[in-house]
C-alpha cells in the first residue's frame, strides 16, 4: 500500500472532528473504488477494518449513501457489508438486496432477527438459496412471502412451497404470485383453483392440461399423500348428515330434488354432504366454495359431474339468494355453458384426491 494511502486511513480512524471524518470517508470510498484491483489481501482488510471503525459512529444518512455506494461491488468489504446489514432499514436495504459480499449466515440472522422490511429485502435478492427461504417463509410476514414467491431466483422446499399454499388461501395478496410460480408442483396449484378469481383459474386449466398423463398421476399420489396428514373430528352432526347422504346414495334417492329441499329446510350441512357427494368431492371444498358464493366454482364442478344444467341454475340460484337472484337464471345458464367438460374433468381429479384421502384418514 503506498504511503498516501496508508496516511489516509490513520488519519481517517484517528479522526474525531464530525465533518472531517465524513470527508475523509468519502475520499478513502473513492480510493477503494479506484484501487480495488490493485489492493492486496492485507490492504482489502485494513480497508475493511477502518471503514467498519468509521461507519460505527456515522449518522444514518451517511450510512445509507456507504450502503448504496458499496452494494453493487463484487469487491465490497465483507465486515463493513455485514455490519450495514444490521442497521435500519434505510442503510441496510440496498446492502440486503443487492451485495453479494453477504454469506448466508449474516442473511439467515437478518431473516431471524431484524425487521419484517429487512426480510422482504432478502426475499428480493437475485438468488435466495432453499435454506434462506424456509427460514423466510418461517419469519416473514405476507409481504416478504409475496416477494419470495414471486422472485424466480428463490429456491423453494416442499415445505415452504406447502406454507406458501396454506397462506395463499388465507390472503388474496398472495394468489397471483403462487399460481404463477413456474416450479410450484401441480398437486399444489391445484389446491388454489377454488380460491383465485377466474383469470387464474384459466392458468391452473392450461398447465393441468399441458401436462402428460404420468405427471398428473404422480402430482396426484402427492396429493393424497398431503391429504392423509390431516385426520378431522367429526361432530354428531357430521356423522347423521353423512350417514344420511349415504343411504340416500344407496337408495337412489340422492338427486337434484332432495338437495333443494334440503337446502330450503335449512339442513345445510346435510345439504353439502349431499352436494360433496354427488360432485365427488371434500365436504370442506364445497362449503368453502358456497360460502364465497362462488359461481364460476359450482360451475365448474357441477358440469365436470354431470349434474344438469337445470339444477346448476336451480343450485347457483339459492347460494347466490338476493331479489335478484331469479332474474339471474339465464345468466347462470349461459356460466353452466361456458365450462369445458374436458377441462373441468381433468382438474376436478385433484379434488376428488381430496375426498378420497379425507376418508382414508377417518377410517384410520
Amino acid at each position: 500500500m503506498s504511503t498516501s494511502r496508508f496516511a489516509k486511513l490513520i488519519d481517517l480512524a484517528q479522526t474525531q472532528d464530525s465533518a472531517r471524518r465524513r470527508d475523509l470517508l468519502r475520499e478513502v470510498t473513492d480510493m477503494f473504488f479506484e484501487t480495488s484491483g490493485a489492493q492486496s489481501q492485507r490492504e482489502s482488510a485494513l480497508f475493511d477494518e477502518v471503514l467498519q471503525l468509521v461507519a460505527a459512529d456515522m449518522q444514518d444518512s451517511v450510512l445509507a449513501e456507504l450502503s448504496e455506494t458499496f452494494a453493487g461491488a463484487s469487491n465490497a468489504p465483507a465486515g463493513l457489508m455485514r455490519d450495514l446489514a444490521s442497521r435500519s432499514f434505510d442503510v441496510a436495504g440496498p446492502v440486503l438486496r443487492r451485495s453479494l459480499a453477504l454469506d448466508e449466515q449474516t442473511l439467515l440472522n437478518v431473516v431471524r432477527y431484524q425487521s419484517q422490511r429487512h426480510i422482504k429485502a432478502v426475499a428480493q435478492r437475485d438468488t435466495v438459496s432453499e435454506a434462506l427461504s424456509d427460514a423466510i417463509v418461517e419469519h416473514g410476514d405476507d409481504h416478504a412471502l409475496d416477494a419470495l414467491i414471486r422472485n424466480e431466483g428463490a429456491r423453494l422446499s416442499r415445505n415452504g412451497m406447502e406454507t406458501a399454499v396454506d397462506r395463499a388461501q388465507r390472503n388474496a395478496m398472495l394468489h397471483e404470485g403462487v399460481v404463477k410460480r413456474g416450479d410450484l408442483p401441480l398437486d399444489l396449484l391445484n389446491e388454489m383453483y377454488f380460491v383465485v378469481e377466474t383469470r387464474l383459474r384459466d392458468q391452473i386449466m392450461t398447465r393441468n392440461a399441458s401436462v402428460d398423463p404420468a405427471t398428473l398421476d404422480a402430482a396426484l399420489a402427492r396429493s393424497r399423500r398431503r391429504i392423509k396428514k390431516v385426520a378431522r373430528d367429526l361432530t354428531m352432526e357430521t356423522r347423521q348428515a353423512q350417514a344420511f347422504v349415504m343411504a340416500k346414495r344407496a337408495s337412489g334417492e340422492l338427486n337434484a330434488r332432495l338437495l333443494v329441499s334440503l337446502y330450503r329446510e335449512g339442513k345445510h350441512t346435510y345439504f353439502l354432504y349431499g352436494l360433496a357427494e354427488m360432485t365427488h368431492l371434500d365436504h370442506d371444498a364445497v362449503s368453502e366454495l358456497l360460502a364465497r358464493r362462488d359461481l364460476d366454482g359450482l360451475a365448474m364442478i357441477c358440469r365436470a359431474a354431470d349434474i344438469e344444467r337445470p339444477l346448476f341454475v336451480t343450485l347457483a340460484v339459492l347460494v347466490c339468494g338476493g331479489d335478484d337472484a331469479m332474474s339471474r337464471a339465464e345468466e347462470f345458464g349461459r356460466m353452466y355453458n361456458a365450462v369445458p367438460v374436458e377441462a373441468a374433468q381433468r382438474a376436478m381429479r385433484f379434488f376428488k384426491v381430496r375426498k378420497t384421502a379425507g376418508q382414508e384418514s377417518n377410517a384410520a
